[in-house]
């Protein structure tokens, strides 16, 4: 009889806005959903309420969410995450930053997190793959250019990345320079939401309204209006094949 797998972690470090979650669904309910796709089960951790992480040697492989928070206001659960994510990358457990959780990958090996001189990124957006990013597995079957999407404010600082801290940059888009990054064979983080629908991203782009138009406003990026944002928000199947490219090819090969 064959071994069962073992779960993936998902540790949680967010919520959406109630009014997001009241329509929609949460974070755990969105990554099933994309989990369903690879028949693989995930094991929820709230990462708030984490005194100590888990140990990774029990997961097959590891996924941080997106969260509100920001890492240039730190919090001491945030210290927690980053330990997760190296000690990941020391026993070779595959691990997936998203958003918040990819802004994490950065700052565990020297990277700075800052808020984004261009504004909001909140709708679909094209997300370009760098030459580095090419030949990597979490890319496979994707075109160089693809559409995904993105809900933050905080970025990545592109120049605070070095490879000598083992950090390749994997993807990039007009508005962030740092849209993936790899840490070794095994640790990837993507800037945007590959668990996000159309109706999702429409959903977070409603609760930010008033921001994002001023923002755009103040740019004099009439473009980036809500409304114009909305009309251009739909799913996003080649980001969606991101996370099954992370469970094929990192989670099921280690």
């Amino acid at each position: 009889m064959l071994e069962r797998m073992r779960p993936i972690c998902l540790f949680i470090v967010g919520h959406p806005p109630d009014v997001v979650r009241n329509a929609h669904g949460d974070f755990l309910q969105w990554f099933r959903k994309l989990a369903a796709r690879s028949e693989v089960e995930l094991n929820p951790i709230d990462g708030l309420e984490s005194n100590h992480q888990p140990d990774v040697r029990d997961f097959a492989g590891v996924v941080i969410t997106g969260s509100p928070a920001s890492l240039t206001k730190p919090e001491p659960w945030m210290e927690v995450s980053i330990e997760l994510v190296r000690d990941a990358h020391h026993h070779g457990t595959p691990l997936l930053g998203v958003c918040f959780g990819h802004q994490l990958i950065g700052a565990a090996f020297g990277g700075h997190v800052i808020e984004n001189p261009k504004g909001w990124e909140l709708s679909t957006y094209e997300v370009e793959i760098t030459e580095s990013g090419r030949g990597d597995p979490l890319f496979e079957g994707i075109p160089d250019v693809f559409a995904a999407n993105l809900s933050h404010h905080d970025i990545l600082d592109h120049d605070t990345l070095s490879p000598m801290n083992g950090v390749r940059v994997l993807a990039r888009s007009d508005k962030a320079e740092v849209q993936a990054v790899a840490a070794g064979d095994a640790t990837r983080g993507v800037q945007f939401h590959p668990e996000f629908s159309g109706a999702i991203t429409r959903a977070y782009l409603e609760t930010r309204r008033e921001s994002i138009a001023d923002d755009a406003r103040n740019r004099g990026a009439e473009d980036e209006q809500p409304d114009r944002l909305a009309e251009r928000t739909r799913d996003c199947p080649h980001s969606e094949t991101v996370f099954d490219n992370f469970v094929r090819n990192f989670v099921l090969h280690s």
